[in-house]
C-alpha cells in the first residue's frame, strides 16, 4: 500500500489479510501472482519512495497522483528470483531494525539514569532546593533570519526545526542549550552544542550562570519543562515562548557533586550511543545500496550468495 503524502508522510506498507484503509490510501494488488510476488512489489515501491517524493505536489499537504505509481516500471525476473531479493532485503531490514532498537534502549537508559539519581524535575520527589530559570541560566536569542542558512557552511546554524543547517559565519563561541522559541505544533526540543555556531532570531541560546552546574543535568531538566512549555505557549497558528514564561519557571537544583557523577556515566552512555549512530547510518547506505543492486538485478542470486550478500551486511 502506498499513501499519499502529508507533510512528507509518504510511506509503503505491506499487509497480507483483511484490513480497511482512509480514503487518499493507494491500496496496490498484484493482478498475476504467480509473474509478481507482492512482497517483492513492496519493496520495490520502497525503494521508488525518493523518487515520488520529487514527483510529489501540493503545498503544506503533498500527494501523488495515480499515474505517478502506474508509469512506474518493475524490473520482472522469475518468481522465484523475486523471493530471494525478498528474503536478502527483509534480513537486511531486520538487522537496521534491531540497530534502531539498541538506539532506543540507549535513550532509554539515559532517562532512567537521571530520573533514579534526581527524580522527575516536574514533581521534585527529591526535594531539592529550586531556582528559577532566570537565575539558573543566561538566555539570548540569535540575530538571523530562517532562511540564513547556507549549505555545505562551515558552522552549524540552530533554527526551531528539528533538524539542523549549516553557516559559513558564527555569531557564538561557546558551551550552550539550544531552545526552538517558535513552532507549529508546541513540539519544542532542547539541543547541545559546544562550540562556533550561529542561530536563527527566534531561537534561544541559553548558558548556566553557575558552570559548576551540568549542561547534561540543565538538559534533562530543560526536556522535562517542554510539555509544560507547550501548555502555557502563546499563538494560533504558530506557538511561541517568550522570555517573560521561560523566567517564571522553577526548577530543581541538585548538588553540582551529583549532576557532575550523572554527566559522566551519561557520557559513557552517549558514547555508545555514537557507535551505534555511526552503525546504524553505515546500516542505511548499505541497506540503499542493496535496493539499488535488487531493481538493477545484481541481487538474483544463488542461495549461497545471498547468504553472503547478508553475512556481509551484517559484519
Amino acid at each position: 500500500m502506498s499513501t499519499k503524502s502529508g507533510e512528507d508522510q509518504l510511506n509503503v506498507k505491506y499487509y497480507n489479510g483483511k484490513f480497511d484503509a482512509y480514503q487518499r490510501t493507494y491500496v496496490i494488488e498484484s493482478l498475476d501472482k504467480t509473474a509478481l510476488d507482492v512482497r517483492y512489489l513492496y519493496r520495490f515501491l520502497d525503494s521508488y519512495l525518493e523518487y515520488l517524493r520529487r514527483l510529489s505536489i501540493g503545498g503544506v499537504i503533498k500527494y501523488i497522483k495515480l499515474e505517478n505509481l502506474t508509469e512506474a516500471r518493475i524490473p520482472l525476473p522469475p518468481l522465484p528470483e523475486q523471493r530471494k531479493v525478498v528474503e536478502i532485503l527483509d534480513k537486511a531490514d531486520e538487522l537496521r531494525a534491531k540497530r534502531r532498537a539498541a538506539l532506543a534502549q540507549l535513550d532509554t537508559l539515559t532517562q532512567s539514569i537521571f530520573l533514579d539519581m534526581f527524580g522527575d524535575p516536574t514533581t521534585n520527589p527529591k526535594g531539592w532546593p529550586q531556582e528559577d530559570l532566570k537565575t539558573f541560566f543566561f538566555f539570548r536569542t540569535g540575530k538571523l533570519d530562517s532562511n540564513a542558512a547556507e549549505p555545505g557552511g562551515k558552522y552549524p546554524f540552530f533554527t526551531c526545526a528539528q533538524e539542523n543547517f549549516q553557516i559559513d559565519t558564527f555569531a557564538f563561541d561557546c558551551e550552550a542549550l539550544l531552545l526552538a522559541g517558535n513552532n507549529a505544533n508546541a513540539d519544542y526540543s532542547v539541543k547541545y552544542y559546544k562550540g562556533k555556531f550561529n542561530a536563527y532570531q527566534r531561537t534561544y541560546v541559553i548558558t548556566l550562570q553557575d558552570e559548576r552546574n551540568s549542561y547534561a543535568y540543565a538538559r534533562f531538566v530543560l526536556e522535562h519543562k517542554l510539555a509544560e512549555l507547550k501548555r502555557i505557549s502563546k499563538g494560533t497558528n504558530t506557538k511561541y515562548i517568550t522570555l517573560e514564561l521561560l523566567n517564571r519557571m522553577r526548577v530543581p537544583v541538585p548538588p553540582t557533586e551529583l549532576q557532575e557523577r550523572c554527566e559522566k556515566v551519561v557520557t559513557q552512555v552517549n558514547q555508545h550511543k555514537t557507535a551505534n549512530l555511526t552503525t546504524a547510518s553505515k546500516f542505511d547506505t548499505l541497506f540503499a545500496s542493496l535496493q539499488h543492486r535488487a531493481f538493477q538485478g545484481d541481487l538474483w542470486l544463488g542461495s549461497d550468495e545471498a547468504s553472503e550478500v547478508v553475512h556481509e551486511f551484517g559484519r
